[in-house]
């Protein structure tokens, strides 16, 4: 039964509703708190202009309102801790990137979550590509002639990444295993800084998604030798991808997922999957991440536990391999 004040609150909102000519989901968006997707990190970067972008788009699925909420530090491990923290209601979810299940628990020694208990994945929202570029200045034109390079130089191998322990550093590191000679890593703290070291010929490669290089490609400030997406990217149309270069074995990306906090209800996942899948498919959505170099993919829960699973099975060995610790 409700309290005399709810009770009042709940027939304003439907009299409002009614006033106004809106449908009844109005009047329950007005009776319910916002529904909060924690990103874990800081607010205008790339994973928080897509959260927003989604979020945009849910609430007429999930009959209430939808924020975002920055919760960065430690690489995304305070809000996984927030998140395990928040009732298991669909009230949080959060903005889960594939590498704090396919690459941190390789990556720490010592984690504050179970990757395998405490993400539940609901709907994957977007893939992403990477890509290795260097200088424009360079003479090198193609990853054939970086890999001779390489070899010839290999006092002079380093490559710029946008952090260590994530996807790009160790897509670097493979490259030179890939090579046969071990590539030096230079981290920066984010993508933007390693571009205009990058372009500015201060390193003699990088590796970041292919949306963070497309533009400046474009403009002749450095050139991307290729992609690790199964297709060439629709952003850089003449750059081919490693299995076209006979590198099969660099194929792969990264995906960026909805979860919900561990425990919640069947029918909450249902729900939450449901409208996060049509709100990845709205045209309102692709058009506003296209630009950034992804591609709009929603899943049902299982088929994003089965795609954090593979990514998991490329990143393990590698990582692996690397001995590299961030703890």
């Amino acid at each position: 039964m409700k309290t005399r004040p709810a009770f009042w609150r709940h027939n304003l909102a439907l009299a409002l509703a009614a006033m106004l000519g809106a449908p009844p989901a109005i009047a329950q968006q007005a009776d319910r708190p916002p529904a909060r997707i924690l990103v874990g990190f800081a607010p205008g970067g790339t994973l928080d202009v897509v959260t927003r972008a989604l979020a945009d788009q849910l609430h007429e699925s999930l009959h209430r309102a939808v924020v975002v909420e920055n919760k960065s530090g430690a690489g995304g491990k305070i809000a996984i801790d927030a998140m395990r923290a928040a009732p298991a209601d669909g009230s949080v979810a959060m903005l889960c990137p594939d590498f704090f299940a396919s690459i941190y628990p390789f990556v720490f020694n010592r984690l504050n979550y179970d990757s395998q208990r405490d993400i539940l994945p609901v709907s994957t929202v977007v893939e992403f590509a990477m890509a290795l570029a260097v200088p424009a200045s360079s003479p090198v034109k193609t990853f054939g002639d970086y890999a001779h390079w390489v070899r010839v130089h290999p006092e002079s191998a380093n490559f710029g990444h946008a952090a260590s322990g994530g996807p790009t550093h160790f897509l670097g590191l493979q490259i030179g295993k890939i090579i046969g000679t071990p590539l030096q890593d230079v981290p920066f703290q984010g993508a933007a800084p390693m571009i205009v070291n990058l372009a500015g010929g201060n390193i003699a490669a990088g590796t970041s998604t292919v949306g963070d290089f497309a533009q400046h490609h474009d403009a002749g400030k450095l050139r991307v030798l290729a992609v690790t997406s199964a297709r060439r990217s629709a952003l850089l149309p003449d750059v081919p991808t490693f299995a076209e270069l006979g590198r099969k074995e660099l194929t792969t990306g990264g995906v960026l997922a909805i979860c919900l906090a561990p425990g919640t209800p069947a029918p909450v996942v249902a729900q939450w999957s449901d409208a996060v899948q049509k709100a990845a498919a709205s045209d309102q959505f692709a058009k506003k991440i296209r630009t950034l170099g992804f591609v709009n993919v929603g899943s049902s829960p299982a088929e994003a536990r089965a795609r954090f699973g593979e990514l998991r099975a490329f990143w393990e060995p590698v990582v692996k391999a690397s001995g590299f610790k961030a703890d």
